[in-house]
């Protein structure tokens, strides 16, 4: 696990090591990549890599947690435009910000983006509230079932090479909605 401190200095180290990371991947798979090349890459030494990470794929976690906290946690429900708001928002942020979830995919570690995903996905649900409609010990599968439904939009996205604006990824999401009661056919009552 990481456990890296709030002051500045600890963040920029695990940025640095972060961005080794990055330059090691270039030249080796991501399996053989050691403690001592990222010391390298990066400049920072052994003690400062496990002051702050427990191993390599720890620096994944941190990277990809660190994301998704900042880009739920800039979401704004009350200026809300419109369904399909938070998609749009959710997109322009990772259009800037692809570099961790493409490492991931490279590295076929799509769990972590589903747990860090899951784990800060509880920011939204604090800012909407209840949800109208949905029993309370039901939210748990609000949240896993959108959850399941975004990643798998973004990372399909990410894997076409992210040639869509977030503005026609919302009409893809609203195609495939309306698409879906004629594939399935109504449900019987």
């Amino acid at each position: 696990m990481y456990h890296i401190s709030d002051d500045k200095r600890a963040k920029r180290s695990s940025e640095r090591i972060y961005n080794g990371l990055l330059e090691c991947m270039e030249k080796k798979p991501f399996d053989q990549i050691t403690i001592s090349d990222l010391q390298r890459a990066s400049g920072v030494a052994r003690t400062t890599f496990y002051r702050a990470f427990d191993n390599i794929t720890d620096v994944l976690y941190w990277k990809c947690d660190t994301c998704f906290y900042e880009v739920l946690s800039q979401y704004d429900p009350d200026a809300s435009k419109g369904e399909f708001h938070i998609v749009k928002h959710y997109f322009r942020y990772w259009m800037d910000h692809s570099d961790i979830l493409e490492l991931l995919i490279k590295v076929n570690r799509l769990d972590i983006i589903y747990a860090c995903h899951m784990k800060n996905a509880e920011i939204i649900r604090d800012r909407f509230g209840t949800l109208p409609g949905i029993p309370s010990d039901h939210g748990n599968y609000f949240i896993a079932i959108r959850t399941g439904f975004t990643i798998s939009i973004l990372t399909a996205w990410l894997q076409a090479g992210r040639k869509e604006t977030p503005e026609e990824i919302v009409g893809i999401i609203r195609e495939q909605l309306d698409i879906l009661p004629k594939v399935w056919g109504k449900p019987n009552t």
